[in-house]
């Protein structure tokens, strides 16, 4: 089952916004990511959060809708992002598309990579993505596919990637240790509709870039 949650960061655009919610299953606000449904006249099936940030005049719509709303405290110990995949998870989703996760807010950005690595831990498929992005995490090797985009980065994401072999792609690399820090493997480019990727061990984080 396929969950797309919007959150209150940079809101994506109509385009991006309707390509992911056209073929899931169940669709998820976070606080203020209600803004971003509102303008584009779209009722989600759940709004969750503290609602410290949404606008008064979108949350009176949605209560008024078929919108569940439902409603944290304020002091809490965890994102109103994160409770929305909580709330996807307890609804068996297995695909979890993340938008308006990205923007000014760094340390907000920060902790939703970090949710990245949750869904990872429960096997649930997590994507980040905004109009310019894509970025998931992977711990088995995979044929990444370019789906449009011209560049890709990988990064170690919590500890040493091993045996990282790259093929099908304009920069190859073959067995080699991929550590926290290490930028080699920073703006690589697609030559084909897929790039070969192969390692060991560890969890790499994939980043797919438009510009």
């Amino acid at each position: 089952m396929k969950a797309v949650i919007i959150s209150g960061g940079k809101a994506p655009s109509y385009a991006l916004l309707k390509s992911e919610i056209e073929h899931s299953d169940i669709i998820i606000c976070a606080d203020s990511g209600a803004d971003c449904l509102y303008f584009n006249k779209i009722i989600p099936n759940y709004l969750i959060g503290d609602f410290d940030s949404i606008n008064i005049k979108v949350f009176e719509y949605f209560k008024n809708s078929s919108c569940k709303i439902i409603k944290y405290p304020s002091k809490k110990d965890f994102t109103d992002t994160f409770l929305a995949v909580e709330k996807a998870i307890q609804l068996k989703a297995t695909d979890i598309i993340l938008l308006g996760c990205t923007g000014s807010r760094i340390d907000h950005f920060m902790g939703n990579i970090n949710i990245l690595s949750y869904c990872l831990n429960k096997n649930i498929e997590a994507v980040l993505k905004d109009d310019n992005n894509n970025i998931f995490l992977k711990k088995h090797s995979f044929i990444l596919r370019n789906k449009g985009y011209k560049y890709f980065s990988l990064l170690a994401y919590n500890g040493t990637v091993s045996g990282l072999t790259l093929n099908d792609v304009k920069y190859q690399l073959d067995n080699y240790n991929l550590t926290i820090g290490d930028s080699l493997t920073i703006s690589n480019e697609f030559i084909s509709e897929s790039a070969n990727i192969k390692f060991d061990s560890g969890v790499l984080a994939v980043i797919l870039s438009k510009d």
